[in-house]
């Protein structure tokens, strides 16, 4: 038995030498996270109990599967859960309760990314992520085609993103369930830069096709919104700057007596930092253009409309973007706060003006301290809790990120929203699942702490 086993391994040893290495290189690269968190008055109206305290985690995980430095593989996912949450169930984002089993193994991207033999362009085909302008119009993952051309200092980028409604006919047990074209959601987008020692340039344009259902009163004959951004950075020895500028351009066109609308938001955005020795100094300015409330009345009654927006009102393509404050935005907690549609929501500027100073330390070469300051305003007036309000509030933000290793901090966030009476719920959200007419409005502060530790390999 011993003379068997020895011979087995040598063969196996034999087989490992002579055999050809995989042609195949897989690297693995991910991140972890745990974040605590208490927080009060996220939905703006203090007569709710919202108060709360929880904590969640996050892992990711890349698979690089690299053939060549032409041709590679990749997949993305993502596990997210909050400890005490369900467990033994099929749940998506829950598994944090007693057993854990659950179904929330999100795949976040699976694409294919190559050259093109004999040119200078980059494909990649499948799920992919797509930011554009630094994430300021578009920030997520999209199933589509892209292309990078690459002409240095030049550089094209053209991508054609489905987005809704594009899937084969469903069957079900009570037959076929027809997914015609008229739901079909898509994004198109070319993108030129041009980069120079201390110049950054961008202009882009993009056509979304929106769903227009016309089998029902709730979607348009058809919707087509055009935008075109433009972007400039500079950057000396102790000041950059960026100024960005977008526009929207389109229309909207109904049936069932409803009025056509045409795409007329602007949003301009303006920041300059200026680097010291021991400090980075942050200045920030936003503009997104908003409609009248009255301005649009979506089926012709005479009666504001309670979904769409307004001709005036800036539109965000569609992909989570813009990044901002900690409780009128998603920051370091990922949560959106979903009741600021007054101001197109937590993520898409609209009808806001925003004004930002910040500043960044760092005391030692493993400690970074960040404070910022926001005003938040409308630029058009809405009625919250019966009364007409442009003011959402002031907040502060603080955060302490200290270096325990290479691969792992700690995040220490403290963040104080004083409200204005513009902060809270819209009174067109009213009737809303979850919202009730007499909710909307209050002006009471918010509050957030956060404790977190990011592990990155």
């Amino acid at each position: 038995m011993k003379r068997l086993l020895f011979c087995l391994v040598v063969l196996i040893a034999v087989l490992a030498l002579v055999m050809p290495a995989s042609a195949t290189e897989v690297k693995i690269s991910g991140i972890y996270n745990a974040k605590a968190y208490a927080r009060d008055n996220f939905d703006g109206y203090d007569d709710n109990d919202d108060s709360t305290q929880f904590v969640t985690q996050r892992m990711r995980m890349y698979f690089n599967m690299i053939a060549s430095e032409n041709l590679k593989l990749v997949y993305k996912n993502e596990i997210d859960m909050e400890w005490g949450d369900q467990g033994s169930t099929a749940t998506r984002n829950s598994g944090g309760g007693a057993g854990g089993d659950a179904v929330n193994l999100e795949t976040k991207n699976v694409y294919l990314e190559f050259m093109v033999p004999d040119a200078p362009v980059k494909a990649t085909l499948g799920l992919q992520g797509v930011a554009l302008h630094k994430g300021w119009f578009v920030d997520d993952d999209l199933a589509g085609a892209r292309f990078d051309m690459n002409f240095d200092p030049v550089s094209i980028t053209a991508y054609w993103m489905g987005l809704a409604g594009l899937e084969a006919d469903d069957q079900t047990a009570s037959g076929t369930v027809s997914n015609d074209a008229s739901d079909d959601w898509w994004q198109l987008v070319a993108s030129g830069a041009y980069k120079a020692e201390n110049l950054d340039a961008r202009l882009s344009f993009a056509y979304e096709r929106r769903p227009n259902d016309t089998t029902s009163a709730d979607q348009p004959e058809s919707d087509d919104l055009y935008m075109v951004m433009g972007e400039l950075g500079m950057s000396f020895d102790m000041v950059s700057f960026t100024v960005l500028a977008a526009t929207n351009f389109g229309e909207t066109k109904s049936d069932f007596n409803a009025q056509d609308q045409d795409y007329s938001g602007y949003l301009f955005k303006g920041d300059v930092a200026f680097a010291l020795d021991m400090a980075t100094i942050r200045l920030m300015a936003v503009y997104a253009s908003g409609d009248d409330e009255d301005g649009y009345d979506s089926n012709g009654d005479g009666v504001k409309d309670t979904v769409a927006r307004g001709e005036d009102d800036f539109q965000m393509l569609k992909g989570r973007t813009a990044v901002t404050a900690e409780i009128i935005s998603d920051g370091y907690s990922y949560d959106r706060n979903a009741n600021l549609t007054q101001i197109g929501g937590a993520n898409s500027p609209s009808n806001m003006y925003m004004l930002n100073a910040g500043v960044d330390l760092k005391p030692t070469d493993t400690t970074t301290l960040k404070f910022d300051v926001y005003y938040i305003g409308m630029v058009e007036k809405r009625t919250i809790g019966g009364d007409e309000e442009d003011e959402i509030g002031i907040e502060i933000d603080a955060r302490l990120t200290q270096k325990i290793y290479d691969n792992l901090s700690l995040t220490l966030l403290g963040c104080y929203l004083f409200a204005e009476d513009g902060y809270g719920r819209y009174d067109t959200d009213a009737g809303t699942p979850g919202i009730q007419p007499g909710d909307a409005g209050s002006g009471d502060d918010a509050f957030q702490v956060g404790l977190g530790v990011d592990y990155k390999w």
